[in-house]
């Protein structure tokens, strides 16, 4: 009894118990990149970068804005640019995985977990056909187990 009690604690306090932290690194390609606010003086304070997942097959679209020391750091990388990222996978309290960049090229990103700005767009498309000829696409934003299998740190469960 004395064991399954400090076993719940032991859980409840994080200490090995629930759904740890993972981390990856991967490469994207710098789709965009915007000065969302500047400092009286015009030196950008807050930066959106839009990048598409290189390895991953679909469309895997993620924008992430950082603050004024990644807005500084980014200056240097141009639309079409690929760039070695680093990806947090963390348990979000709602009940799934999410993941963020904190680190892109040699740039640090400090996570900030509901900040507005970020966010990512996943889909995989294939051509719907009938009577042998393509009729157009169906598009599904659900993580399939190929699209997991090549970039684990999508899976949200």
């Amino acid at each position: 009894m004395r064991f399954r009690l400090l076993f719940a604690v032991a859980c409840f306090a994080g200490l090995g118990c629930g759904h740890p932290d993972e981390n990856f690194e991967s490469v994207i390609q710098v789709v965009r990149r915007d000065v969302v606010e500047k400092d009286e003086k015009g030196d950008a304070i807050q930066v959106d970068m839009e990048m598409e997942w290189d390895p991953c097959p679909g469309d895997q679209l993620q924008v992430i804005r950082g603050g004024p020391e990644f807005a500084k750091c980014t200056e240097k990388y141009k639309v079409g640019d690929y760039l070695p990222v680093k990806v947090k996978h963390f348990w979000d309290p709602r009940g799934t995985y999410r993941w963020d960049i904190y680190e892109m090229g040699d740039c640090k990103r400090d996570i900030e977990a509901y900040a507005e700005g970020s966010y990512e767009k996943s889909q995989e498309c294939d051509d719907e056909k009938a009577y042998g000829r393509t009729v157009g696409f169906k598009c599904s934003r659900r993580p399939f187990r190929k699209l997991v299998s090549i970039c684990p740190w999508m899976a949200r469960q």
